[in-house]
């Protein structure tokens, strides 16, 4: 049969969010290239994350051309044996590529919050949680059949679960996971001594993770509407779309601060007519997305004084207050009260000035 309507629009959504995740992959890959910075466990998992959803892309183009979308009476056995493969498939991508996502916000929140011993408390546990839904319903995606291939090979004493119950389970787990990481930095944002614009910036920028709650009760509507079980393969459709938007959203939103760089090297310079240099670039992206300054650097002024046979170095300036307990992002270092530290070293050295006065 020929690729149904409701196939055709599931095939446009993905070719266009395929496109636009790529694309916010790729400028992170060059904020992290134009910042000189490591590879952190944020960016792995969010990679991780997108060629999952990439996997599950072709998943569904490939249950597409066996009709998915379609009604399930219209199909002939061998397209409705695509369709419960592709529903083994899409379980262990679906499960892979959301976890990694959660897991990924959270890393950040790690390097953010590093000084913040109760929220770091509450990201570990939180991080635990979705560790342990992970580990749970990896097994019981794939026992949904006994065997796995009873829906397209059946056997005799083989059976399955009701796939309802299992998807409801887990989208409720999921609405509660996202809610809390979402809501997770919010207390310790307006703790903070910073401007009120900056408290709502940020606070919005990880509050959109409510948005991906939203989608996540719309798909738990999809599932329990008595309709997606009576015609399946046409309610996929609905549930794969809802699923994908999960995805794609989520990353977006966890790769936004990492884009911060971007905007202060390309963005700004439009306004202010100057273009940073990668010094300050560096100093952007140690406010959202980036590596800390190491122990011992600092920025400061160099003054040399020299006389007789020793020469000294005074060196003068601004440096964290938190040296090892630095964030990896660097949002605390300079928001969090008594971050920032005088410093002054000054360095005597004997043997014969260069340059005598």
């Amino acid at each position: 049969m020929a690729v149904s309507p409701a196939g055709v629009r599931l095939s446009i959504w993905m070719a266009v969010f395929t496109g636009i995740t790529t694309a916010v992959i790729a400028l992170r890959i060059w904020a992290i290239h134009l910042t000189r910075k490591s590879l952190q466990l944020s960016d792995y998992l969010v990679f991780v994350a997108y060629i999952a959803t990439c996997v599950m892309v072709g998943l569904n183009y490939w249950a597409i051309a066996n009709g998915l979308g379609a009604h399930t009476d219209e199909l002939s056995e061998s397209q409705l044996n695509v369709q419960f493969k592709m529903i083994v498939g899409i379980s262990m991508t679906w499960l892979t590529g959301t976890v990694c996502c959660k897991l990924s916000i959270l890393a950040l929140y790690t390097s953010l919050f590093r000084t913040f011993r109760p929220i770091r408390i509450l990201v570990w546990t939180v991080s635990g949680l979705v560790v342990a839904y992970f580990i749970a319903f990896l097994p019981i995606f794939l026992t949904q059949c006994h065997p796995i291939s009873q829906q397209w090979k059946p056997v005799p004493g083989g059976g399955c679960r009701s796939l309802a119950i299992q998807e409801i389970s887990s989208i409720a787990l999921n609405i509660f996971l996202d809610t809390s990481i979402a809501l997770l930095p919010i207390p310790a944002l307006w703790r903070l001594h910073m401007a009120l614009r900056n408290k709502l910036t940020i606070g919005v920028m990880f509050g959109m993770g409510l948005v991906v709650v939203a989608v996540m009760i719309w798909r738990l509507v999809i599932t329990l509407d008595p309709s997606t079980s009576k015609d399946f393969v046409f309610g996929l459709y609905r549930i794969g779309l809802v699923s994908f938007l999960e995805l794609w959203l989520s990353m977006i939103i966890v790769s936004l601060p990492a884009l911060a760089p971007l905007f202060r090297y390309y963005i700004e310079p439009l306004f202010s007519q100057k273009r940073p240099s990668r010094g300050n670039l560096r100093e952007a992206q140690h406010t959202i997305g980036s590596e800390p300054r190491k122990r011992g650097e600092y920025m400061y002024s160099d003054i040399e004084m020299g006389g007789g046979n020793y020469s000294a170095h005074v060196k003068t300036g601004m440096s964290s207050s938190q040296s090892e307990g630095e964030d990896t992002i660097g949002l605390v270092r300079d928001i969090q009260p008594n971050a920032i530290a005088m410093r002054r070293d000054i360095v005597v050295q004997e043997g014969r000035n260069p340059n005598p006065v």
